[in-house]
């Protein structure tokens, strides 16, 4: 679904876009500034006052799906866990959604409720009985090429056509850094570019003839799919301005690596992962060009221990 001067919505991304704009805007009227901040930060739930001419209360956040014998949970940072209502996945899925193809994955999570008859204090760490109504997938792409530079493998890295900002993002002095999310093998990048009016891709591609002993090199690559070069939007101001109206899939992009640990442990005849994360993109404060003369290759090191739950 697509239109012009909107981005695209994948097929995971059911959301009532009324129903968030006046959310949105009440939001602001009752001054919860941090709003954004906190959706991109992913580590925690918001929630806005009901109001006479609406009477649910709403919240939102990045979560990991859990499916429990075809009972689904979500499971937040901070130690929270959100069970929404089984009707409310039902009415999802008779729009054609399959929650079964979530399972396990990370994902941007809407949700909303009658104060009246669900009681959930502010500090709350196991919160029923909410209605789910939006969820968006956060997975992206990765890919395992034999043999870098051949071209009937490695088409994906022939595809790369842009460079990024950043691997991970600044803001006034909250960091936004790449990090495992809630287990040792979905990894979650925090990836600032320029964008303007299209969905574009990125891809970790690992080369197994590239292992080196402990340490895993992943090549991040970005496709801009035929985007505008301007530099008047990035990803994470999209995101973080709009209170989160575009989707966290803008700047935060999800790898499950469980394959490319499968492959690194056969290649290097080991039964253990990797202890280090090398992640090597191509980076341009200025400019998406890759052949700009400002563009340079930038290593990136994550580190095995670094999850967050």
């Amino acid at each position: 679904m697509k239109k012009r001067g909107e981005y695209y919505i994948t097929q995971f991304f059911y959301l009532n876009l009324q129903t968030l704009i006046f959310i949105e805007k009440k939001m602001k009227q009752l001054k919860f500034l941090v709003v954004a901040l906190t959706l991109l930060m992913g580590i925690s739930f918001t929630s806005c006052l009901n109001s006479d001419s609406d009477p649910y209360n709403y919240g939102r956040g990045m979560v990991k799906v859990q499916n429990y014998m075809g009972v689904y949970s979500f499971k937040g940072e901070n130690g929270v866990t959100i069970t929404p209502t089984s009707a409310s996945i039902s009415a999802l899925e008779a729009n054609g959604f399959k929650m079964s193809d979530m399972s396990d994955k990370v994902a941007q999570i809407y949700y909303r409720w009658d104060p009246t008859q669900v009681d959930i204090p502010a500090d709350e760490k196991d919160v029923k009985g909410v209605e789910l109504y939006s969820i968006e997938s956060l997975d992206n792409t990765v890919e395992i090429v034999e043999q870098k530079g051949v071209a009937a493998n490695d088409s994906i890295s022939k595809s790369n056509n842009a460079a990024i900002i950043s691997l991970g993002y600044d803001a006034g002095g909250i960091k936004y850094a790449p990090k495992f999310f809630y287990d040792d093998h979905t990894l979650l990048l925090p990836i600032n570019y320029y964008i303007t009016n299209k969905r574009h891709f990125l891809t970790l591609v690992y080369y197994p003839n590239e292992d080196n002993g402990t340490t895993l090199r992943l090549y991040l690559g970005h496709n801009s799919n035929g985007d505008s070069t301007s530099t008047n939007s990035t990803s994470y101001t999209l995101t973080a301005n709009t209170g989160g109206y575009y989707g966290l899939g803008l700047f935060y992009k999800v790898y499950d690596l469980r394959k490319v640990f499968e492959r690194y442990k056969r290649q290097t005849s080991t039964s253990e992962n990797p202890t280090t994360i090398e992640i090597v993109t191509k980076v341009n404060s200025y400019s998406l060009k890759l052949d700009d003369s400002q563009t340079k290759e930038e290593v990136y090191t994550v580190t095995k221990g670094e999850t967050e739950k």
